[in-house]
C-alpha cells in the first residue's frame, strides 16, 4: 500500500512501474504464443497407431486412463454438439520429436502451460523457450490484476490526488481549520458586543439625574 501511495505522489515512479508492467505482460503473450505453437504440432495418435506400437493396453502417465478409453472418450465428444472439453485436449497425443512417450492431450498441454518443458516420464526436453520463459509464466487471474493495477495507474496520473486534504494517518489528529475555527467564533464576539453596549447604557442611566 505505502509502494502505492509513493507511486501515486510521484507521476515518474508511476510511469516507470507502468512500463515494467507492460513489459512483463508482453513477455507473458508470447510466451502463450510459443506454447499455442508448440501444442498445435502435437499429433493426433490413432488407435490403429496404437496398435502398430504395442501401447493398446497402456495407459496416460500422468492421469493412468486407459488411452483406448480417452479415444473413446474423444469420439463420443466429437459426435455432440458441444463437448465437455475443447476439441484440442480430446484423445491422445506422443512427444514423436524427442522421446515418443504417450499421453493424453488434456494432460500433456496442462502440463507444458505450467511452465514444464521435459517429458514427465523420462525427462528429455521436448520443447526450448527462452529463459524468461521458463517457470510458471503468467496466468489469466494475474494479467487481471495487472490490468486493472494499470488503469489504476493511469488513471493516478491523469487526476493526481490532493493529498492536503486528508487527515494524517498518523501523529495528532489535526484540528479544525482556521476558517472553520473564525467562523465558530464570530457568533461569540457578536454576543460580547452586544452585552457591552447594554452594559455602557445602563451605566449611562444611572448619572442621566445628575445632568438634568
Amino acid at each position: 500500500m505505502t509502494d502505492a501511495f509513493n507511486m501515486l505522489r510521484n507521476p515518474e515512479a508511476a510511469a516507470l512501474a507502468r512500463g515494467d508492467l507492460m513489459g512483463m505482460l508482453e513477455r507473458a503473450r508470447q510466451r502463450e504464443a510459443r506454447l499455442d505453437a508448440f501444442a498445435s504440432t502435437l499429433p493426433k495418435v490413432t488407435e490403429g497407431e496404437l496398435a502398430s506400437l504395442g501401447q493398446s493396453d497402456s495407459t496416460c502417465p500422468i492421469c493412468l486412463t486407459p488411452l483406448l478409453a480417452l479415444l473413446a472418450e474423444e469420439e463420443t465428444a466429437l459426435a455432440m454438439d458441444s463437448p465437455a472439453h475443447p476439441v484440442e485436449e480430446l484423445g491422445i497425443t506422443r512427444l514423436a520429436q524427442t522421446c515418443g512417450h504417450i499421453f493424453c492431450r488434456k494432460d500433456i498441454r496442462g502440463w507444458l502451460y505450467q511452465g514444464n518443458t521435459t517429458c514427465p516420464t523420462c525427462r528429455r526436453p521436448f520443447i526450448t523457450l527462452a529463459p524468461e520463459d521458463t517457470g510458471t509464466g503468467v496466468d489469466a487471474d494475474a494479467a487481471g490484476q495487472a490490468a486493472l493495477f494499470d488503469d489504476l495507474i493511469t488513471a493516478a496520473l491523469a487526476t493526481p490526488p490532493q493529498f492536503d486534504e486528508y487527515h494524517p494517518i498518523f501523529g495528532s489528529p489535526q484540528g479544525p481549520r482556521r476558517e472553520n475555527l473564525e467562523d465558530a467564533a464570530q457568533p461569540a464576539h457578536d454576543q460580547q458586543q452586544r452585552d457591552a453596549h447594554f452594559d455602557y447604557d445602563d451605566d449611562r442611566s444611572a448619572f442621566s439625574g445628575m445632568y438634568s
